[in-house]
């Protein structure tokens, strides 16, 4: 269960990333932690942030995520309820595959595929 939310949380967050609604996520996320913290994990975002979008990686995010869940469990309803706010509709194809797609109106195509191949006639 904690891999699915993992995984939900990670997508909302690259999500937000490219949209105007990052820095009100982002400080959302960071404010949990409280003042002490809250710097620190904001910076950490912003590392994670910029992984993403130079790399497409989202490795630190989900690494950084899972270590913050398991350091304090109840992070796990704050993320839920971020999810739930600000996530997008989850389109679940057969054997476990998950498709997320977030950040309100979707223009565009998704395709999601196991095997591809080419069939010559």
């Amino acid at each position: 269960m904690e891999a699915e939310l993992i995984t939900a949380v990670a997508t909302t967050l690259t999500g937000a990333m490219t949209t105007s609604a990052w820095q009100a996520v982002r400080n959302r996320v960071a404010a949990y932690f409280g003042r002490d913290r809250e710097e620190v994990v904001t910076a950490e975002l912003e590392i994670a942030r910029e992984e993403f979008e130079q790399y497409g990686d989202r490795t630190s995010l989900t690494e950084w995520l899972r270590s913050a869940v398991e350091e304090n469990p109840a992070f796990a309803e704050e993320l839920r309820a971020l999810v739930s706010e600000h996530g997008g509709t989850t389109v679940k194809i057969h054997q476990g595959a998950e498709n997320v797609i977030t950040g309100g109106t979707f223009h565009g195509k998704v395709i999601q595929a196991q095997n591809i191949g080419i069939i010559k006639g």
